[in-house]
């Protein structure tokens, strides 16, 4: 029996499923789920590589004591890495891209961010890997010299494991490094002052080394949020995706870069699908900022529970803004930018839940006057997609439909993927149909 395991990383938690192909759908089960997230050394932030790495090897022994022959596939979310010394040794922890280090890294490049969009068609954002080799060097002018290579994180996970390097496409998109012939723009590095890769990025969907008797890794869309538009399926010209987790990542699939002024105004990235295309989208604020005002609240009900509770409240707080990236209290942030803040635990949840569901509807409209398409229908994905609160303010803010599920998105296309790069699947085409068969979505309308 051929099976495929998905190992998928959020901000917050990791874990791994098994899949098979059935009757022309992918059969799934989340096998372990662990909760993750950075430590504090030294005054910076590092993620706990052994933590994650333990997970990868547990799904690599899953993967080959329960198929004959299985493929695994790993997703993050984008923009860190980790660095290899001259000799291919890991150099240090990956650091978490919410370091305070990277603003004062985003700052210093405001002379380059128009010239760098030009090039790359990446939103300006603190955490965007440029800004993070930019504040590696200044802390330490010779780490370069010393580290020159650095390999995103999925990336580097599947090095430590095969040994092989591997620069996996969707995820070097997100790095503002790649340019828009999906090569590594050598004047982004330049910019940055760190050496160029010597081995250029390549699309998802090849078979690499054997890990296991049986089990070899395959390169999927590495991104999470590639993945998870992969899990989607067919998307007709007239539906956004919303990936919504920690981020939620709205925009729409497009053949080609749209790397304008206005698009840069408008604050929208151009990153990669599985098959090279565009996913021209916005990074905003999510379940990080809801979750942060849960915890800082010490609200005993679960978050679902809480914004069952929301009051109607008519302010709102635009989450796009840099204030929300990661504010010491995420209450202070909100209370500081309306009027009147709210009272009660109720008029949190309603102006935390309408916060994020109108900062979402304004995307629809902004994506008409940049790609002349008319938007009638949200497909929504990840965790935030199981939040009934969370649709139905969406339908009702944006006057779309939102179409919910699959919730696990993200492992769909992570598991569809490895079987079209093992040839279970045998083109796009077909992944596409056998995705759909797969997942069962919930209809919300407005009211």
């Amino acid at each position: 029996m051929h099976g495929a395991v998905a190992v998928d990383f959020g901000a917050t938690s990791g874990r791994f499923a098994a899949g098979k192909l059935v009757d022309g759908q992918i059969q799934f089960e989340v096998i372990e789920q662990i909760p993750h997230g950075p430590d504090e050394r030294d005054g910076r932030l590092y993620w706990n590589l052994d933590q994650i790495m333990g997970l990868v090897q547990r799904a690599a022994d899953y993967a080959a004591s329960h198929f004959d022959s299985s493929t695994i596939g790993i997703d993050t979310w984008g923009v860190d890495h980790g660095f290899l010394d001259s000799s291919g040794n890991l150099a240090q922890a990956p650091m978490c891209y919410r370091d305070n280090s990277n603003l004062v890294a985003f700052e210093s490049l405001a002379p380059y961010r128009h010239r760098l969009y030009e090039l790359t068609g990446i939103q300006h954002q603190p955490f965007n890997t440029i800004c993070q080799l930019v504040a590696r060097q200044t802390a330490d002018p010779s780490f370069s010299t010393r580290c020159p290579r650095f390999l995103v994180l999925p990336d580097l996970l599947a090095y430590l494991t095969t040994g092989q390097i591997h620069h996996e496409l969707t995820q070097a998109s997100t790095t503002q490094l790649l340019g828009l012939d999906n090569k590594w723009s050598e004047e982004a590095f330049a910019i940055a002052g760190w050496p160029m890769p010597d081995v250029e990025p390549t699309l998802p969907g090849q078979i690499g080394r054997e890990i296991r008797p049986g089990v070899r890794v395959a390169h999927v869309g590495s991104h999470d949020t590639a993945s998870a538009v992969c899990g989607f399926g067919h998307l007709s010209d007239d539906q956004m995706f919303l990936n919504v987790g920690t981020w939620s990542l709205a925009g729409c699939v497009l053949d080609k870069p749209l790397a304008t002024p206005e698009a840069e105004a408008a604050q929208f990235t151009n990153e990669r699908t599985v098959d090279g295309r565009v996913r021209f989208l916005k990074n905003i604020a999510g379940f990080y900022v809801i979750n942060r005002i849960h915890e800082e609240l010490g609200i005993k009900s679960s978050v679902p529970d809480w914004l069952r509770t929301a009051a109607e409240i008519e302010e709102r707080v635009d989450l796009v803004h840099q204030d929300f990236y990661n504010p010491t209290s995420m209450v202070e942030t909100c209370a500081g930018k309306v009027s009147r803040p709210p009272k009660t635990d109720a008029e949190w949840a309603g102006l935390a839940l309408a916060s994020l569901t109108s900062t979402i509807a304004r995307q629809p409209a902004e994506l008409t006057s940049l790609t002349s398409r008319k938007f009638t229908e949200f497909r929504v994905g990840g965790g935030g997609s199981q939040s009934e609160s969370f649709c139905q303010s969406l339908a009702n803010e944006s006057g779309l439909n939102v179409i919910a599920g699959p919730a696990e998105a993200t492992v769909l296309g992570n598991l569809a993927m490895q079987m079209l790069a093992s040839g279970l699947i045998e083109s796009k085409q077909e992944m596409e149909a056998v995705v759909s068969r797969s997942a069962q979505p919930k209809v919300y309308l407005p009211i």
